[in-house]
């Protein structure tokens, strides 16, 4: 959502300030000549003085409002994505983070970096890291690497120091032809 806050945010300071410059406009020219300059507001305002609070008109109005106002809000305030894991720290002043893509190359390169695996592909979520790693061998020689693979991922993540460790999930993906 923050990526959308900017643009919007942008598209309404512009809204607001051209109509703040209508509005001078239209209060000079009111003041000068008694007529409407750029937009004909003597007729929204004789529809609004002769408009009652209670007309159905205006709870239509009303209801759609709140019901955009209570959508943005909605919106707002739903949490957003965690995108860096915290690592622990011995000093409370210190914060350090690492992205989820920057422990996705980590575990990417830790797997590649045991003989037998050529590829890997990892998913880092809050929670949980699943690594997907493409044996060079086929058969019964990449369900053998599945155990090493696991270790030295394991390992590599306690290195890590993270406050709160996602789960690994490790699979090996015998060559294909």
């Amino acid at each position: 959502m923050r990526l959308l806050n900017r643009p919007l945010a942008f598209i309404l300071a512009v809204a607001l300030a051209g109509a703040g410059i209508i509005v001078v406009v239209e209060v000079i020219e009111f003041a000068v000549h008694s007529g409407p300059a750029v937009v004909h507001w003597t007729t929204w305002y004789h529809w609004a003085s002769t408009t009652k609070w209670n007309a159905q008109v205006t709870r239509v109005w009303s209801a759609v409002l709140i019901v955009i106002g209570i959508l943005i809000l909605a919106l707002e305030l739903k949490p957003r994505r965690v995108t860096r894991l915290r690592l622990r720290s011995g000093d409370k002043a210190t914060d350090a983070a690492l992205t989820r893509s920057g422990l996705a190359g980590t575990l990417r390169a830790a797997a590649t970096g045991i003989d037998g695996i050529r590829g890997a592909a990892v998913t880092v979520r809050r929670r949980r890291a699943r690594v997907a790693a493409q044996s060079a061998a086929r058969g019964p020689a990449a369900d053998a690497l599945k155990q090493p693979v696991a270790q030295a991922l394991a390992s590599h993540l306690n290195e890590l120091n993270l406050q709160y460790p996602p789960r690994l999930k490790v699979r090996v993906n015998a060559r294909r032809r």
